[in-house]
């Protein structure tokens, strides 16, 4: 066989290995908002979302609170139960209200309750599925890479704040509809969980947004030098 018969063999180029990372977080993007809607259509029918655990024997459809003394100040906070040692005090930090058979308003009310920090979560992944096909195309130090990343700390530093409070408003309603007694406005606080890794994640995302737009300006003068 002569050399002119062979076939020149074609190279095929690797994929970008940034390229491989945005069609990932476009395929988590999309399973979350699938996983969110059934969520949502879960609670508004009064059935356990997904991954929560609790609530009346037998799988029965609930809708539950998980709550603390706080909310629950006319209950008192003493636990008084057979076993414990003559003198030995307990108390309990939490408590489950769970309605088997729930109202509209109750499962309107508990999907309030899922929805900021549902949310949050969409939000944080449109914005890192953007900022990663932003990254494939363009490289990771530009100028929207960098405003991408500002915009995605913001995002999270005041998202989670606001749906801090979202989540503690809804917490507070939901636990009005679950109980006879009138529901005290003053403990709102009392409901609200900020997690303070998120809030620092976004700040330093903020902070790495500034270097990286620095360092996009050094690059486009350099590469106008040469």
């Amino acid at each position: 066989m002569s050399a002119s018969t062979l076939k020149p063999v074609k190279s095929r180029k690797p994929r970008n290995r940034l390229e491989i990372l945005a069609t990932v977080v476009t395929w988590v993007f999309w399973f979350a908002v699938l996983a969110t809607g059934l969520r949502v259509i879960l609670a508004l029918f009064g059935q356990h979302p997904w991954f929560s655990f609790g609530g009346p024997a037998g799988g029965s459809p609930a809708v539950c609170l998980e709550t603390g003394p706080p909310l629950l100040q006319h209950a008192g906070n003493g636990l008084s139960q057979a076993g414990l040692s003559p003198g030995v005090q307990g108390t309990w930090n939490a408590a489950s209200l769970c309605a088997a058979h729930p109202t509209p308003g109750q499962a309107l009310a508990f999907t309030v309750t899922l929805l900021p920090i549902d949310l949050l979560r969409l939000g944080t992944l449109y914005l890192a599925m953007r900022l990663a096909r932003a990254a494939a195309r363009d490289g990771v130090f530009t100028v929207q890479a960098a405003r991408l990343v500002l915009i995605l700390g913001w995002w999270l530093l005041a998202g989670e704040l606001v749906a801090t409070f979202a989540e503690g408003f809804a917490r507070v309603n939901l636990l009005g509809q679950l109980v006879t007694w009138n529901v005290n406005w003053a403990h709102w606080p009392a409901s609200w969980g900020v997690s303070w890794p998120v809030v620092w994640f976004g700040l330093g995302l903020v902070i790495f947004a500034r270097v990286m737009r620095i360092s996009a300006g050094m690059r486009a003068d350099l590469e106008g030098t040469v």
